[in-house]
């Protein structure tokens, strides 16, 4: 059940009706699984897990808000998901016609905006994606909670591994726990031994696990997305590997040391790109996309990519990968640097320090 918080719904219609006002229209559609655990504090309107959209709509106007949903889902999400929020019921019988229809009915002949496309109305998605920064306090403090949580979990797991393992049988494993936590995995992928060496993205396979292992889960709660790698090594870690991912690791801190607001992206795609070449390793960086923003969607590299700066609160996954070695933690921005979210105390780690910024981050875990 969604505990749904009314002061950050507050300031989430504050932005909406802000926004509709700048625009001259009359209401706002959000049926996007994304957008609608944004506007809710968490809240869920699915009910496929796979696809974007969700079952209910919730609709703002200046004066009302509203969630239409068919009468097999309406009670159900009004009462588990958004419990205590000003919100109208409006239950739609499947064979009264489409829930567009029903908003139309209900609303009038009005402008509408929404964060999908239909017939009548102007999807603006893209558009609406800046209402979500920055992040409220409330969503501040619980996206710590999500980091550390899987922090917590890829412990566990490991703790759970054992040579002789498959690579499947380790998915299995990493799927159970995050799923006792209702973060349903998104992209989880395991490769051990020669295969993480072969294969940046290495699906669970059937090989039997030996000595060094990859995990990667890319998963949400709240709607709020921790996309993180973790490497692990049964007995002594190599020195190769150790070395690698020693690189690795300061590529990072020297990214989160930059990851205040207002720094071109370039900036911390250049110094990972000096230290990679410094190391003799300059190549690795065509092999993978650099990072992807993260928050209420599971990720995307297109932001980073261009003439954008950072941005106070969003939060990202920078993949940090040479061949056979991979890091990957959540962190936020803020001014003075990037916060580490899933580094929480669990899995084992090292501080590392990039002139005044400190951080810790994780190491590979020796078992």
């Amino acid at each position: 059940m969604n505990q749904a918080n009314l002061m950050d719904f507050k300031e989430k219609r504050e932005r909406v009706c802000a926004y509709l006002r700048g625009k001259k229209e009359n209401a706002l559609v959000l049926r996007r699984r994304d957008s609608f655990a944004w506007a809710t504090f968490g809240g869920d309107n699915k009910i496929f897990r796979s696809g974007d959209l969700g079952a209910g709509l919730l609709v703002f106007t200046e004066q009302d808000t509203y969630l239409f949903a068919y009468s097999m889902d309406a009670d159900r999400i009004m009462e588990e998901e958004l419990e205590g929020l000003p919100v109208e019921q409006v239950t739609v019988l499947w064979n009264q016609g489409t829930l567009e229809e029903a908003v139309g009915q209900k609303l009038g002949d009005v402008n509408v905006i929404s964060d999908y496309p239909a017939d009548g109305w102007s999807c603006r998605f893209e558009e609406l994606l800046q209402l979500r920064l920055p992040y409220t306090l409330w969503e501040q403090k619980r996206y710590e909670q999500v980091g550390a949580l899987c922090d917590r979990l890829f412990y566990e797991v490991a703790e759970e591994l054992r040579p002789g393992m498959t690579e499947q049988q380790a998915a299995s494993i990493l799927a159970r726990h995050f799923e006792e936590e209702k973060m349903v995995p998104k992209v989880l992928l395991v490769g051990s031994d020669e295969r993480i060496t072969k294969y940046r993205h290495p699906l669970p396979s059937d090989k039997v696990m030996e000595h060094t292992v990859l995990l990667h889960v890319a998963s949400d709660k709240y709607g709020m997305h921790g996309n993180i790698t973790r490497m692990l090594c049964f007995g002594e870690i190599p020195g190769n590997l150790e070395r690698d991912y020693e690189l690795l690791n300061l590529c990072q801190a020297s990214v989160m040391s930059l990851l205040k607001p207002g720094v071109p992206y370039k900036e911390l795609l250049n110094i990972r790109r000096q230290i990679l070449r410094e190391a003799g390793k300059e190549s690795e960086w065509n092999l993978h996309f650099p990072g992807a923003t993260a928050g209420y969607y599971v990720g995307s590299s297109e932001p980073i990519l261009g003439e954008a700066r950072v941005e106070d609160t969003r939060c990202y996954d920078w993949f940090m990968t040479v061949t056979g070695a991979k890091v990957e933690e959540l962190s936020m921005a803020s001014p003075q640097g990037g916060k580490v979210l899933s580094a929480a105390g669990w899995w084992p780690g090292k501080e590392y320090q990039v002139k005044d910024y400190k951080c810790c981050l994780p190491v590979i875990m020796c078992r």
